[in-house]
């Protein structure tokens, strides 16, 4: 088989080396003159570093490289530690490879010193693809014609591969600039500077650095709102007044090494949208042409390499069944893996160059929040780094991905194979890669497809700082009233995601609902959300309702802050409600439940890392095993009676199981009902017939909550 590869970059040579290793004839098409260093520093972590073994290089690599032992991150003005997440040895043993950072040009080095002569071929541009059933051709820009059986453009984000296959436009500009420079590590002096990855958060810009010759290049590179610097062109050498100027808030340490800078390079920060399709014929993408990515996950380098290796297996093993099927192969396996990296890049952009004060508060206490649950960071990275390509390469599996082949379950029925569709579909890649603020939009989109019916009346109130909404079901009495916390996390969600089921949960009871429009993390972390629940609780009783007539509601977060809500009535000697109906609550920040991981998999959105993601976002810099904060620790003696439903297949089930089992040894009267389901919020799916059953069984508890002579555990199909 002859493979052709437009472009000589760290993609393009791994995959000769990798194409190579497989008894296929080779030609790598380079326009350049000559390969040089392009850029600075590049990095590649343990997911690429595993390839990079088995192409026999790391004697070569470790002789070059650095190997950061940490990531650490530090307040962009004062320098303080926010986070350090280990890297070096840790992650080398959890990871199955070690970490580098490299000059750019002493890896390209390595890899084309690998190759045999006449593989690569220099000042070979390719400016036209043309194709039939028996081969495909290049033509280059001096008229010559190059023939194989596949090609694979890897010429990077401007591809020229890439605009005759798919012909998708322009990039996409980030609207930020990033200021690039290499310092000699003899200039250092007592900076303190060692063998990390150093990341500065600030107000709408960031710095990183890092070594890329042990002891002898430290690399520089910070980025700025492109309003910061103008020039006809941002890819040239800059001025270094301007490159202080933006910078100039930063802390001592930072500005003593941005004055040992003598030149700086400018250039623009673009990507490019997922594709649908890499692959037409006999050309496929890779690398940058497939997948450009902005650079907050240092990953634009470690998934060409996995391209390469991935893409040259699935050729070998599918070289019977002929080029197509291991092109369909290679996309299946890679495409959905690299929308992901690609769109959480975006995301991270977001996060790292926050401009809004607020969320730059939240950002950081998110991230010691994450140091106190997570202090090796696996949430952040297990998904990143611990993917193998290796074996992915070497199989023909294709994992279940959002993006690319679903989970299958026989035993379900179609209505929870439709919800479970549903909520696998959750988010697009559009509002996953726009930050909490698109998750925001995404949820309240999905949750706001179930509508309540027309004449059902839907009324805002104002209740100290937070709102709520009167969901009122047509024909219901006004003396009754449940209060519904929505769920969503404590980031995510608002009132109006649960209006539906709280149309629901008005007929059930015979009353009103109240959806509070509780205050969100991060920008509100706790105690404000627990704050405005008992506010709307004392609320409703200042409006005439007696305690007896008010009921506490709960999916998810809103189940645990309802829990909460109730033992800080009780502890301030406030009248108890008359009973408490919680769906899948969500009771333990720190993630101790072990459903959280026999579940995995089984549950198509909640895992730990978006756990995780939202947990650390509400309690931040408090304890996460705080009672307020997780009420499965707290004191439950003397709570009103409580109904727990949950999914006995969904992850969060043991936070139900373990939360029931609480209460009941307080000896508060506790129901726990288990539906033969395993998706979270089941009852929130008003065509699951398991969802009309627990709406039932909230309709009995109402009408009365003394629990003490019915099953402690009931299981329901």
């Amino acid at each position: 088989m002859h493979v052709i590869i437009a472009g000589a970059g760290i993609g393009g040579l791994t995959t000769a080396l990798c194409c190579l290793r497989e008894g296929m004839k080779v030609t790598l098409l380079e326009q350049a003159r000559e390969l040089k260093e392009v850029g600075a520093g590049v990095q590649i972590s343990s997911n690429g570093a595993i390839v990079l073994r088995e192409l026999g290089l790391l004697d070569m690599v470790e002789r070059i490289a650095v190997k950061p032992i940490t990531f650490r991150v530090l307040s962009f003005d004062t320098d303080e530690l926010i986070s350090d997440m280990p890297l070096g040895p840790e992650a080398a043993a959890r990871y199955g490879g070690p970490f580098y950072q490299f000059h750019r040009a002493d890896l390209l080095d390595i890899l084309k010193s690998q190759l045999p002569p006449h593989v690569l071929r220099l000042e070979s541009k390719v400016v036209d693809v043309l194709q039939n059933q028996q081969g495909v051709t290049v033509v280059l820009g001096n008229g010559e014609r190059v023939t194989g059986d596949v090609l694979v453009g890897a010429d990077g984000i401007h591809s020229a591969v890439r605009a005759r296959l798919v012909g998708d436009g322009p990039t996409t500009f980030s609207g930020k600039l990033v200021w690039r420079a290499l310092v000699p590590g003899d200039r250092l002096g007592d900076l303190s500077f060692k063998e990390r990855f150093y990341g500065w958060a600030g107000l709408d810009r960031m710095v990183w650095a890092y070594w890329v010759r042990p002891g002898q290049m430290f690399n520089f590179g910070g980025v700025v709102p492109s309003s910061e610097v103008r020039r006809e062109t941002w890819s040239q050498t800059g001025e270094l007044s301007e490159l202080r100027a933006s910078f100039s808030g930063a802390n001592p340490r930072l500005s003593a090494l941005m004055e040992l800078i003598d030149e700086a390079f400018i250039t623009g920060l673009y990507d490019r949208d997922p594709l649908a399709r890499w692959t037409v014929g006999r050309a496929t993408l890779l690398g940058d042409a497939a997948h450009a990515m902005l650079p907050y996950l240092a990953q634009g380098a470690t998934q060409s390499v996995e391209d390469g290796y991935v893409l040259a297996k699935s050729l070998a093993r599918k070289k019977k069944a002929g080029v197509a099927d291991a092109l369909a192969l290679y996309e299946m396996k890679r495409r959905p893996r690299t929308t992901k990296v690609q769109t959480v890049a975006r995301s991270t952009h977001i996060f790292w160059t926050e401009g809004d004060p607020v969320q730059v508060r939240a950002r950081n206490g998110r991230m010691k929040g994450l140091a106190q649950i997570d202090p090796l960071a696996t949430t952040i990275w297990r998904w990143l780094y611990g993917y193998n390509p290796v074996k992915a390469g070497e199989s023909d599996e294709i994992v279940p991905d959002k993006r690319g082949v679903r989970s299958v379950f026989a035993e379900d029925n179609p209505q929870q194979k439709r919800a479970w569709d549903m909520w696998h579909d959750l988010f697009t890649s559009e509002e996953e890669a726009g930050g909490i603020r698109g998750l925001r939009r995404g949820y309240d989109r999905f949750f706001g497809q179930f509508k309540p019916a027309t004449d059902t009346d839907i009324n805002e109130v104002t209740i100290g700082e937070a709102t709520g909404l009167w969901v009122d079901a047509k024909g219901t009495k006004k003396g009754r009233v449940v209060l519904h916390l929505h769920g969503g996390g404590f980031a995510f969600g608002s009132a109006r995601c649960s209006v539906e089921y709280c149309e629901r949960l008005s007929k059930a009871i015979d009353g009103r609902c109240l959806a509070l429009e509780y205050r969100l993390a991060p920008e509100n972390p706790f105690p404000a959300a627990l704050n405005d629940a008992v506010r709307a609780y004392e609320w409703l009783l200042e409006q005439g309702y007696e305690a007896e007539q008010i009921f506490l509601s709960g999916e998810s977060a809103g189940g645990g802050l309802a829990v909460s809500t109730a033992v800080a009535l009780r502890d301030a000697g406030r009248p108890r409600p008359a009973g408490m109906f919680l769906l899948s609550p969500f009771v333990d920040c720190s993630l101790a439940s072990p459903s959280i991981e026999t579940c995995e998999g089984k549950d198509p959105i909640i895992d730990r890392d978006i756990l995780t993601y939202m947990s650390t976002s509400y309690f931040q810099s408090h304890q996460a095993t705080d009672p307020r904060v997780s009420p499965v620790y707290a004191d439950l003696a003397g709570l009103p009676a409580i109904l727990v439903q949950a999914s006995r297949r969904e992850v969060l089930v043991d936070d139900a199981v373990r939360l029931a089992d609480r209460a009941r040894d307080a000896g508060t009267d506790v129901r726990l009902s288990l539906y033969d389901e395993r998706l979270h919020i089941f009852g929130l799916y008003p065509f699951l017939p398991s969802a009309e059953r627990a709406l039932l069984e909230i309709q009995d508890f109402a009408k009365d909550p003394r629990l003490s002579s019915v099953p402690q555990v009931a299981i329901s199909g």
